[in-house]
């Protein structure tokens, strides 16, 4: 406001001091006020003045020229008139007088900085100060008669045309700024006073315009808006009641994000848009301190955007005129925002920290790190520890620790303050009341202003998961021993034969397995079973003889679950065959009596042997079927339980561990499925199935296999491709067993009317003469019968240190 009031007061100068006379008259053609040199010529009177017969004060007439211009009101009414005379005197005094003002405006117009420009009411260069050269490039004769806004700049042109029309149809000056292509083609920024000049009747006649080169105040303001962008601060400077800015910054609008525009139209629409409890203090009591001239800083919020909120910092200085009133406000604006986002999220986080403290589920702790000193802890602390909040006050945290994990927790608490990460422990903490108790604890530095101020401790509660994961690795082992021991049992089953040999094998794997004495296998009368089953033991039926058979196993502790299983599938497996063998037994017995000592009949092996290749087959089956799959299942669910649960380090370790133990048990059944019936066997043919045995069992034999085959001319049927096959797993197994060979050698060789096999190693042989009749135990007993039920001939040869030889020559069918 200030630089307008020294405005004002020096066009009151220029007025009064003016060479020519001026006076304003009302509508009514009274005088209002006259300047000096009016008063001097005609003196002082309110009389009306009629401009066009005024009288000299010599009495001589004066007929001047006259320049009557309207003040306008707010409704652009006129009030007053501001009447200068340009006297036409007579004579050479007259001419000397006109030629020296002439003279005058011609020296203030050629030497004046800015650029005065006159067009007419069709915007075209009527004159040109001389100072256009210097501000545009263009000298006079080449502006003037040109439109006056074709060096205007294309983006500003449209605006400054519409303001230049304005003047005409308001004829109230205006203040532009806007851009000037300059002649060598570079832009300039310019300040201009445009101001209309009116006739006689009061139509403008011309539009003056006062312009001035402002393009280094611009960069001025342009390095301003560069600082304030990067410190984020906005300028600005308005009157003391807010009416109108006289400055603002362009930054405003990027703090605020309120368009520039709005709130300098409307100044009073920036309230709208700053939070309602600030703005009340705005308008309050900050206010009040600006009224009395005093500085304030206050903060405030923006809310003009939907679920964001900036804050900004307002720092205000009254400007004060020389009696001490507030003539205009100058102020900054600074964003905060961050910093406030930045102090609420610290004092949230604190919150939290302290809600995570004082709830957290875990026991929470600290100490110092002198002497490992109690700082504070948490309720769950409390709980877990059986330690009293109130008793921690110079107690040391070691004194807790279970006297021989002192040495641990003491390294750990070394390598926290020595490496300034966390560590993890697990360690036993002595409680009277609970006694000993397993946790698990983690050690955090705390760190302050840069420096390890003191640890955190946070603590577990693992002694139960601790004791199920012992509980887990026994299970596991004994899952392990169970799984091995049905193995070896359906392997051992395989070569079963007799009813006695089952049930003792039975019995011996109960007895070792479970771990009792009184195992036995007892038939039961049909109907007597509640007075013969003592309830104290567990009877569990196996077969049919004459009676209905059941293993009796008296219990000396409860069985696990797994254990349970095993007992299970080991029966089902026994059942699967004992009413076979039964039954086969009882043919035997009835055969031997049909038989006399001679051979047995070939039909009569085939025959056994077919029954025996169906048991083994329906027993792969019911393996395959039921327990495989059932393992299958059990290790898929371990697996998704270990690859989508958190477990811990060990815990982890351990599961894996089961893992493999049950692909080792899944392994190990789809062998005995193999075993027991090779799949395949009879559409890949003998030759092919025997070289995939062979490729099988140098993967865990300690001896090189050599065959050799010829291409069978006929194809053999399914009784001499199984009966070859089982004598060649027979050899195989007696080479693993007892041979110690180094090298076996087998061909096969068809002939015009036989199929030839022979076998040979280089093991430690034996005396075929010392064994004769305990054939048997060596399989060398079943190798005959095959053989036999194939209608062919079988020779062994061997001695001590000569390996062991075996011939077989069986006819084509």
């Amino acid at each position: 406001m200030g630089k307008y009031q020294d405005v004002i007061r020096g066009a009151q100068q220029l007025l009064l001091n003016l060479p020519d006379p001026i006076y304003i008259i009302d509508l009514e053609d009274r005088v209002l006020w006259v300047n000096q040199v009016f008063e001097n010529t005609f003196g002082f009177s309110d009389a009306p003045m009629y401009h066009n017969n005024i009288i000299h004060p010599d009495g001589t007439g004066i007929n001047p020229n006259v320049i009557v211009t309207p003040i306008l009101n707010d409704d652009n009414l006129p009030i007053a008139y501001t009447v200068l005379l340009k006297e036409a005197r007579r004579g050479e005094r007259m001419e000397f007088e006109a030629e020296e003002r002439e003279e005058r405006y011609r020296i203030i117009a050629e030497n004046t900085s800015d650029t005065i420009v006159l067009v007419d009411n069709q915007a075209i260069v009527r004159y040109v100060s001389p100072s256009m050269t210097s501000l545009s490039g263009y000298n006079n004769d080449e502006y003037e008669g040109m439109d006056a806004f074709d060096i205007i700049h294309p983006e500003d042109r449209d605006r400054v045309r519409f303001n230049y029309w304005n003047v005409l149809q308001s004829k109230q000056p205006v203040n532009l700024e806007y851009r000037v292509i300059h002649a060598e083609g570079h832009t300039i920024h310019i300040e201009a006073r445009v101001k209309p000049v009116l006739d006689g009747k009061g139509d403008v006649k011309y539009v003056v315009a006062v312009a001035r080169d402002v393009s280094e105040r611009k960069k001025t303001e342009q390095l301003l808006e560069n600082i304030l962008d990067n410190v984020n601060a906005a300028v600005w400077s308005t009157d003391k009641d807010f009416t109108r800015y006289t400055f603002c910054s362009e930054s405003m609008e990027k703090i605020s994000g309120i368009p520039r525009s709005e709130f300098i139209d409307n100044p009073i629409r920036l309230h709208d848009h700053i939070h309602p409890a600030d703005n009340a203090v705005l308008m309050g009591e900050v206010k009040r301190k600006l009224d009395m001239g005093l500085p304030v800083r206050q903060a405030f919020r923006f809310i003009h955007v939907e679920g964001e909120t900036r804050w900004g910092r307002l720092i205000i200085h009254p400007w004060l005129d020389h009696t001490g009133a507030v003539e205009r406000l100058d102020g900054i604006i600074l964003d905060i925002t961050e910093k406030m986002r930045s102090e609420l999220a610290l004092e949230e986080s604190e919150q939290r920290y302290k809600s995570l403290f004082e709830n957290n589920l875990d026991g929470v702790f600290s100490i110092e790190l002198n002497r490992f000193y109690f700082v504070n802890a948490n309720r769950a602390f409390e709980l877990i520890t059986g330690m009293e909040l109130s008793q921690l006050t110079d107690r040391c945290f070691m004194g807790m620790i279970f006297d021989e994990d002192h040495p641990l927790v003491y390294e750990t608490l070394l390598e926290v303050m020595q490496q300034g990460m966390p560590r993890d422990i697990e360690c036993r903490l002595h409680n009277a009341k609970q006694g000993e108790k397993i946790v698990s604890i983690t050690f955090v530095p705390i760190f302050l202003s840069g420096n390890l101020n003191g640890i955190h401790g946070i603590v577990k509660d693992i002694t139960k998961r601790k004791t199920e994961e012992r509980e887990l690795i026994k299970r596991e082992e004994r899952y392990k021993f169970l799984q091995q021991s049905l193995n070896g049992l359906s392997n051992d089953l395989a070569n079963v034969m007799k009813v006695s040999e089952l049930e003792n094998r039975l019995i011996d794997e109960v007895r070792t397995v479970l771990q009792v004495t009184a195992v036995s296998i007892e038939e039961v009368p049909r109907g007597q079973e509640a007075a013969i089953m003592s309830p104290h033991d567990t009877w569990i039926k196996i077969g049919e003889k004459q009676q209905p058979v059941y293993l009796r196993i008296a219990m000396e502790h409860p069985l696990l679950r797994i254990e349970e299983e095993w007992l299970e599938t080991a029966v089902h497996y026994v059942t699967i065959l004992y009413d076979n063998l039964h039954l086969i037994e009882d043919l035997m017995k009835r055969l031997e009596d049909l038989v006399t000592t001679n051979e047995t009949p070939k039909w009569m092996l085939r025959l056994l042997f077919k029954l025996s290749e169906k048991e083994r087959s329906s027993l792969s089956s019911d393996l395959h079927d039921s327990v495989l799959q059932d393992l299958i299942i059990w290790y898929r669910r371990l697996e998704s339980l270990r690859s989508t649960g958190a477990f811990e380090k060990e815990a982890h370790r351990e599961l894996m561990q089961i893992e493999e133990g049950l692909l080792d048990a899944i392994h190990q059944i789809r062998i005995t499925c193999n075993e027991l019936r090779p799949p395949f066997l009879l559409k890949m043919g003998l030759v092919e199935s025997l070289k995939s045995l062979f490729e099988y069992t140098r993967m865990f034999s300690n001896y090189e296999i050599e065959f050799t085959a010829d291409p069978l001319n006929v194809s053999l049927n399914e009784e001499q491709i199984l009966g070859m096959y089982r004598i060649v797993q027979e050899l195989l197994n007696n080479a693993s067993k007892h041979s110690k060979a180094n090298k076996i050698t087998m061909s096969l060789i068809s002939r015009a009317d036989h199929v030839h096999f022979s076998y040979s190693d280089d093991g430690v042989g034996m005396d075929l003469s010392a064994f004769e009749g305990s054939f048997q135990h060596m399989g060398i007993a079943g190798i005959e019968k095959r053989v036999l039920s194939l209608e062919g001939k079988v020779e062994f040869q061997s001695a001590p240190q000569q390996g062991f030889h075996v011939t077989i020559y069986f006819p084509k069918i």
